[in-house]
């Protein structure tokens, strides 16, 4: 492989996930700030919502303004349950307290379950908020729930306000077998009832989707989000939004936010999310136009700071006054479950967008659903490792896609090795003349049919493809906790916790594999430079792809450690098999010395044309350079011509340009 286009590639992507990972680090600095801010703006509008409730008189209440709570009333739970989660009702506010996700662990070897908004004595998912005037942000409506119904599939609470209005709010565990997301999926109904002799008013009625944690990978909270999705796309608001940061250098500084308005047109769906898990709000019968993220402290005890924050989020909808004797309803599916690519596309209205792909998600959703192509024959044959083996195989298939690109990078690398004595008296003879070296250079390469370009191709386009999959297996719920060979976890760095760490820093083997691969592949690699600065750079750089990839999830890893290994095999091929490579001059110009010979003669109509041109106006220079081109393309059309006529005399050597046929 060209070692000079390597180490572009490399430094590519070195820039590219800088990006990613700084932005992380600088969002972990300032979190702690973030949590405080947030937590004394949630204090502050509950005093308001207490003083402002216990001044206005029982009889004036509306629905648009919270009741006086009751006092210390019990909270009660009712379950429902299949074999993928256990729904946890309660009659605070008549909504959901938690979901257990019975299938996934809470962390690696733990009996307890995943658990969807864990939130203590917060507000439950798909409670209801309504608007108060003076409040920036929706006030939950947490009053005392009746419970009226509760057998295996079905739960039903109802609020009564004696005179003035009913709430029913009904639950339906579904058990749809057939389909990928059927066991995560609680249809909700919201009843609500004007049982006055006076218009209701209700304003914007929100429903919250929960509080999502983050995951034991995403240690600074970096991938929760709270979106909504309309009009093709998903507009989403994230953690980042509630934390401080200082910027580049004081530019770009920015506040931490208490929380974040999101306005959309429309909205098909909504979803909190975090690295692999999502909770997903589909309404049936209405759209939403707005919905508010709002940072939630879920877990102040926690060893980890980073780990004791989530984020809740509310979705708005348009209800209006509502008449005597008329009833609002909402209803819809709460999908609550692993962020699995091909669950969220059968759910239909473009419910994959929650993967959260970013600008590679044409990139990542194909590579995901080969991939879980391959797993389901791999997991036939070896169950335990079939999400390595299938990273593996997945790898085979692209280097073997682009096994033509590489071959020419390999070639042109090996032809330019071969140019390094010509070069270097180059060099020596313009050595206080850069340009005139560089165009004498990129003559030799065009007088061989070198293309120095031609190494940078294969990078380019594995540069997203490397994106596309770092996005893919950080987001993809299939790759939680899979094993592989000493591996305990692909979305990990693969610790090996029996050696001890070294001030402080885990063993990791996989990176330090990695680095040694890099090592053997520039070794083998052919040297097209004598640059002493780039002979440094190559020597350093095993070690930068080790501290590079070492804090990488370890599936990541895998498949660049892969990729190298069959970048070796083919420099082999290349080198001991039949396919010499030659170097050979052309006879006819090559595309580059086309380009060179353009800008020589650009450069040398620039020179005949004088001062006095300098002194022109821009219509007149313009006019000049019309007439040119114009005598330009008729030299042009004359050269073709007399060409043409020579091969004719050639052919016809009587004369005639076209032989004369006979009657």
């Amino acid at each position: 492989m060209d070692k000079k286009n390597t180490i572009i590639g490399i430094l590519l992507l070195i820039a590219a996930f800088y990006f990613m990972y700084d932005g992380s680090k600088r969002e972990a600095a300032q979190r702690r700030a973030a949590a405080v801010a947030a937590s004394a703006v949630r204090e502050q509008s509950a005093a308001n919502r207490s003083a402002e409730a216990g001044s206005v008189p029982a009889q004036a209440a509306k629905l648009s303004s919270p009741l006086a709570p009751e006092e210390n009333f019990k909270e009660e739970f009712v379950t429902l349950k299949n074999d993928s989660v256990l729904v946890r009702f309660t009659n605070r506010g008549g909504a959901i307290r938690n979901v257990e996700l019975l299938k996934y662990e809470r962390e690696q070897n733990s009996p307890d379950a995943f658990i969807f908004n864990d939130v203590g004595g917060g507000v439950g998912a798909m409670g209801l908020a309504f608007e108060k005037r003076g409040f920036e942000l929706p006030v939950p409506f947490e009053n005392k729930f009746a419970l009226i119904e509760a057998d295996g599939t079905k739960v039903v609470y109802r609020f009564v306000e004696p005179g003035k209005f009913k709430i029913t709010r009904t639950y339906v565990l579904l058990n749809m077998d057939k389909l990928s997301y059927g066991r995560y999926v609680v249809a909700v109904k919201t009843e609500i009832e004007n049982v006055s002799k006076s218009p209701l008013p209700l304003g914007e009625v929100y429903l919250c989707l929960g509080a999502v944690p983050p995951t034991e990978s995403d240690t600074f909270g970096s991938n929760l989000a709270f979106g909504l999705y309309g009009d093709g796309k998903i507009l989403l608001s994230k953690s980042s939004a509630f934390t401080s940061s200082s910027g580049f250098l004081g530019i770009g500084a920015t506040s931490a936010k208490p929380f974040e308005k999101i306005d959309a047109e429309n909205a098909l769906w909504g979803t909190v999310k975090n690295q692999f898990f999502a909770a997903v709000f589909t309404p049936e019968n209405a759209t939403s136009n707005a919905g508010f993220a709002i940072p939630v402290e879920i877990n102040p005890r926690s060893e980890n700071r980073y780990m004791r924050n989530a984020i809740a989020g509310y979705m708005g909808f348009a209800a209006g006054d509502l008449n005597p004797g008329q009833t609002w309803r909402i209803s819809g599916a709460y999908y609550v479950g692993p962020k699995h690519l091909d669950s969220l596309y059968d759910m239909g209205n473009g419910q994959e967008a929650a993967m959260d792909y970013g600008w590679f998600g044409f990139i990542s959703s194909p590579l995901s659903r080969l991939m879980n192509w391959i797993h389901s024959g791999v997991a036939v044959v070896a169950p335990d490792w079939a999400w390595g083996w299938s990273i593996i195989i997945l790898t085979v298939i692209v280097r073997l896609a682009l096994w033509p690109l590489t071959s020419i990078q390999i070639r042109s690398a090996k032809r330019m090795a071969k140019l390094q004595e010509p070069i270097k008296q180059i060099r020596q003879k313009y050595k206080n003349d850069p340009q005139k070296m560089n165009q004498e250079t990129m003559k030799l390469y065009g007088e061989y049919g070198i293309n120095p370009l031609a190494g940078c191709l294969p990078l380019l386009i594995q540069l997203p493809i490397f994106i596309g999959l770092y996005y893919m297996l950080q987001t993809s719920g299939e790759i939680r906790f899979a094993h592989f060979l000493w591996i305990k976890d692909l979305s990990l760095p693969d610790t090996i916790s029996s050696i001890p760490s070294i001030f402080g820093i885990p063993f990791h083997l996989l990176p330090l594999i990695n680095a040694a691969v890099t090592f053997l592949q520039m070794h083998l690699s052919p040297t097209p430079s004598t640059d002493k600065t780039q002979a440094m750079i190559l020597k350093l750089m095993p070690v930068l792809m080790l501290f590079f990839f070492y804090y990488f999830p370890s599936g990541l890893v895998l498949y660049w450690t892969v990729q190298s290994l069959l970048g070796i095999v083919q420099t082999l091929m290349i080198r001991y098999g039949k396919d010499n490579v030659e170097l050979k001059k052309r006879t006819k110009p090559t595309f580059m010395q086309k380009l060179q010979m353009a800008a020589e003669k650009s450069q040398q109509m620039q020179q005949n044309r004088g001062p006095e041109f300098d002194k022109l106006s821009f219509t007149e220079k313009l006019k000049v350079i019309r007439e040119e081109n114009a005598k330009m393309r008729q030299r042009l059309r004359d050269e073709r011509q007399k060409g043409t006529m020579y091969e004719q005399r050639k052919k016809n050597p009587g004369g005639r340009s076209t032989p004369r046929k006979r009657k």
